[in-house]
């Protein structure tokens, strides 16, 4: 699938690990087409919950193996019908870019400190 990368995948597959598919898209400024949406539930859901696949990935967002099975049921349908890939590429676009989980001591605003000294993190003796 060259068209998609591997890290584009691997950033779809993780933010559904962690948001769901629901939420996944919520807030992204711009609307995934119901078609998109419908495709993607179809090969991780069934009767409204989540299959296997996706409930195992959820319980154990970082473990390799469980994106590589959702990675390979999205690629598997893409390749049974290729026109699936614009609804891939239409779903990673909306994603959030540089996101950033699980780390500490990060930060993304600005820092004002009139003149003084900034600790971020942990104290400094």
């Amino acid at each position: 699938m060259p068209i998609i990368t591997t890290a584009a995948l691997t950033a779809l597959i993780t933010t559904l690990a962690n948001k769901g598919l629901e939420s996944a898209f919520e807030n992204v400024g711009e609307k995934v087409s119901d078609g998109a949406v419908n495709w993607f539930k179809s090969l991780l859901y069934k009767d409204g919950k989540p299959k296997k696949a996706l409930k195992e990935l959820q319980e154990n967002p970082t473990e390799e193996d469980k994106q590589a099975i959702v990675k390979a049921i999205v690629e598997n349908s893409i390749d049974d019908n290729p026109d699936y890939v614009n609804y891939l590429k239409e779903i990673i676009s909306v994603l959030p870019k540089n996101t950033i989980q699980k780390y500490k001591n990060i930060n993304t605003g600005n820092i004002d400190s009139k003149g003084g000294d900034i600790h971020i993190g942990d104290k400094y003796d």
